[in-house]
């Protein structure tokens, strides 16, 4: 069920951001923050209660207002700190229900994006440390990997037997879409690695079976028959989305511009905060 949902989330999203591939990041990340704050507003239009909300506020300013006036009457600003804790749980309780609606549909953009602004492909010359975890004892089976002529061994490979994992230490050579292919008795598993300034979404670990760990890497498919194979790893550089002198992860790009729109359109939604 996960694996059919990535894989179909993951072809949506790819025909939706082709536009801004060329753009460049910041443009793709500009466009789903817009996406996202119009889900936002029209969920809280949809669940959230202005009037009630609005009440809440009101009644949480007053009490402030009236600790401040009658400081030196103890009853009366005992009260109304009781009665402004009162309203504040209200308050975040009015505004609780639109959230637990909205984050269940924004996870997975998340996941996508991250897979394409959190990301950047290997550079000819960098080293890479590929892992395959297996289900069995790894002493016990000879497992090989072949990278092609792209994609060198910088060292022997190193059996962790605490973790039933085989890990090889890898130089990249050419940029391109390289196969790195995992043998042994029965079984063959590969896992994709992309080098160069390739405009693509990118995978840390590729999944055997599917599982709510495969929900956080969903550009890749399922491994198939891959014997005792249960994932295949490595870890791309971090990277950082340029625009007006900024270079920033891509989280504060989209967390600061949906901010600015939600802000800006919740009025024409008649939503309240």
């Amino acid at each position: 069920m996960i694996h059919a949902f990535n894989y179909f989330f993951t072809r949506v999203m790819r025909v939706i951001m082709a536009p801004f591939d060329r753009l460049g990041d910041f443009w793709g990340i500009l466009f789903l923050s817009l996406l996202s704050s119009l889900v936002v507003l029209l969920v809280y239009r949809w669940v959230s209660s202005p009037r009630r909300i609005r009440h809440a506020k009101d009644q949480i300013k007053a009490s402030i207002l009236a600790i401040r006036m009658y400081r030196d009457f103890w009853r009366v600003t005992l009260g109304a700190f009781a009665r402004s804790l009162v309203y504040t749980i209200k308050y975040f309780a009015l505004n609780l229900a639109p959230l637990l609606l909205i984050l269940p549909i924004l996870v997975p953009v998340f996941a996508q994006m991250e897979a394409r602004y959190g990301m950047r492909p290997f550079q000819p010359g960098e080293h890479v440390v590929l892992k395959a975890r297996l289900n069995t004892d790894v002493s016990t089976l000879d497992v090989n990997l072949n990278t092609g002529n792209e994609v060198l061994a910088a060292m022997n490979p190193v059996v962790v037997t605490a973790l039933n994992e085989v890990n090889w230490k890898l130089r990249v050579e050419a940029p391109g879409f390289h196969q790195l292919t995992i043998s042994g008795p029965g079984f063959s598993a590969t896992k994709r690695l992309v080098a160069g300034d390739k405009t693509t979404a990118l995978s840390n670990r590729r999944y055997a079976r599917s599982t709510w760990a495969h929900f956080w890497y969903p550009v890749e498919p399922l491994l198939k028959e891959a014997g005792p194979v249960e994932s295949i790893s490595l870890r791309y550089p971090g990277k950082r989305v340029s625009f007006l002198g900024t270079r920033i992860h891509w989280i504060w790009h989209y967390l600061v511009l949906m901010l600015i729109l939600v802000l800006g359109l919740r009025k024409r939604f008649g939503v309240e905060f």
